[in-house]
C-alpha cells in the first residue's frame, strides 16, 4: 500500500500539520485537514473493499490515527470517532452510505457511551421515530453529516439535518479545540423509522464501538507522546547533553513505549473475552494518563534546560489534558476494570 502511505504523507505534511497551530489557536474545525484526508483515502480506509473502501483492520487504522495525531490531535480526534461510527455502519448501515463514506464523502460521529448506556427513548409515530435524549460530549457536534446515536437499546443514524436536533453554542476548551465537541439535545429528534441499524445497540456498542474508539483514542494519546518527545528533543539539542535532560527525555519515551505495547496487543485482540475486555480498560486509562504525565514532562524540561521549546510542546500539553477529559475517563475505566478484577 505504498501509494496510500504516500497520499497520507502528502495529506498530513501539507495540509492537517500547517493547519494545526490556526485550528488550535482559533478552535476552528478542520475541514481542509478532513478533505485532505478523504482524498487520500483515509475517511474511507475501513470500509469494506467491496463498498470501494480500503478494507483496512483497526490496527492499520490506528496507525493512521498515530500519524495524524502527532500533527494536529483535535484531526484525529474527529478521525477517531468517524472511524468508530464507519466500523458500526460496516455491520448495520445501508450499502448506499458506506459507499459515500468510501468516497470521502460523508463524515460521521458517535452518540454513545462505550461502557454505559445514554438515558432516552424512542417513540415511534407512523413512518418516522421521536428520539429523546442528551448527550455531554459529541465530537463534531454540528458539523458531522450523520451521527451514529445509542437510544433505548436501539441505535439509529441520525442526519445532521434532522428536525429537532440542537447544539448549544460551544464552551472554550483547553486543549482538542478543533474537534468542535459540545453536548447534544434530542427533544424529540424526527427520523424515519428506516434509520434504525440495530435493536442490540449494548452488544454492538460494547462489541464493537468501545474496542475501536478505546484502540484509535490510544492512538491519538500516543500520537499527542510522539509529538512532545520529538520537539523535547529538537528543543533541548542546542542546550547540551546534560545527563538529567537526558535522562527525563529517556524516561518520556519509554512511558510512551510501555502504552504502545498495551496498544499492539489491544488492537491485535480478538475482543471476545474477558481478558480482552480488561486489556481494552486498561488501554483506556493507561494512554490518556501516560500522555498527561509525558506532556508535562515535557513542559518541565523545556522549562529548565530550552525554555524556548515551551511553544512548541503547549498545545501537546494542553491536547493531552482535553483527552484525558473524554468520556469514559479514566477514573471510569479503572472503575470497570475493578469490577471484571473483583468478579473474577
Amino acid at each position: 500500500m505504498t501509494g496510500g502511505c504516500d497520499a497520507l504523507a502528502r495529506a498530513v505534511d501539507d495540509v492537517v500539520a500547517p493547519a494545526a497551530r490556526e485550528v488550535d489557536k482559533r478552535a476552528r474545525f478542520p475541514r481542509a485537514g478532513l478533505a485532505g484526508l478523504a482524498g487520500a483515502g483515509v475517511l474511507g480506509c475501513t470500509v469494506p473493499r467491496a463498498l470501494g473502501g480500503g478494507g483496512r483492520t483497526l490496527r492499520e487504522a490506528a496507525d493512521i490515527v498515530v500519524r495524524v495525531a502527532a500533527s494536529c490531535a483535535s484531526t484525529a480526534t474527529v478521525l477517531q470517532t468517524h472511524l468508530t461510527a464507519v466500523a458500526v455502519l460496516a455491520e448495520h448501515g445501508p450499502a448506499r452510505l458506506l459507499r459515500e463514506v468510501a468516497g470521502g464523502g460523508h463524515l460521521l460521529s458517535c452518540v454513545m457511551d462505550p461502557l454505559g448506556t445514554l438515558p432516552g427513548e424512542a417513540v415511534g409515530r407512523g413512518h418516522v421515530v421521536d428520539l429523546y435524549g442528551q448527550a455531554p460530549w459529541v465530537v463534531g457536534a454540528g458539523e458531522a453529516d450523520s451521527l451514529v446515536w445509542s437510544v433505548a437499546e436501539r441505535l439509529y443514524l441520525v442526519p445532521s439535518t434532522a428536525p429537532g436536533l440542537f447544539v448549544p453554542e460551544r464552551g472554550e476548551l483547553l486543549g482538542l479545540r478543533g474537534t468542535s465537541a459540545t453536548a447534544l439535545l434530542a427533544d424529540p429528534v424526527t427520523v424515519p423509522r428506516d434509520n434504525l441499524l440495530t435493536t442490540r445497540a449494548t452488544d454492538t456498542v460494547h462489541g464493537i464501538a468501545f474496542p475501536w474508539f478505546t484502540v484509535l483514542g490510544a492512538a491519538v494519546s500516543l500520537g499527542i507522546m510522539d509529538s512532545a518527545i520529538a520537539a523535547t528533543a529538537r528543543a533541548v539539542r542546542g542546550a547540551g547533553p546534560a545527563p538529567a535532560v537526558l535522562s527525563e527525555l529517556a524516561r518520556m519515551t519509554v512511558r510512551a513505549d510501555s502504552v504502545r505495547g498495551m496498544f499492539l496487543e489491544a488492537a491485535y485482540a480478538e475482543r471476545d473475552s474477558a481478558r480482552d475486555r480488561q486489556r481494552l480498560l486498561a488501554l483506556r486509562a493507561a494512554a490518556t494518563q501516560t500522555a498527561v504525565g509525558v506532556t508535562d514532562s515535557a513542559m518541565k524540561v523545556c522549562q529548565s534546560a530550552a525554555p524556548r521549546g515551551m511553544a512548541e510542546v503547549e498545545r501537546q500539553f494542553r491536547d493531552a489534558r482535553a483527552a484525558y477529559a473524554v468520556p469514559p475517563t479514566p477514573d471510569t475505566a479503572l472503575e470497570h476494570l475493578g469490577s471484571v478484577l473483583y468478579g473474577d
